[in-house]
């Protein structure tokens, strides 16, 4: 059916986005070494939001 491939599709595309976004935020925390003001400025969003975000794709 169309619509299920197309639906598949999405959510792929959206775990790919994730998948790349916590790349980024490692790759940023490892350049910083650990320093999150740091990462968050290079990364171009907010402190807060980078606590979410590693919270939320368990980042040690």
């Amino acid at each position: 059916d169309i619509e299920d491939s197309a639906e598949a599709e999405v959510i792929e595309e959206s775990l790919s986005i994730q998948k790349k976004e916590k790349d980024l935020i490692v790759k940023a925390l490892e350049k910083h070494n650990g320093k999150r003001k740091y990462a968050a400025e290079d990364l171009g969003i907010s402190e807060r939001t980078l606590y979410r975000k590693i919270k939320e794709y368990n980042i040690k």
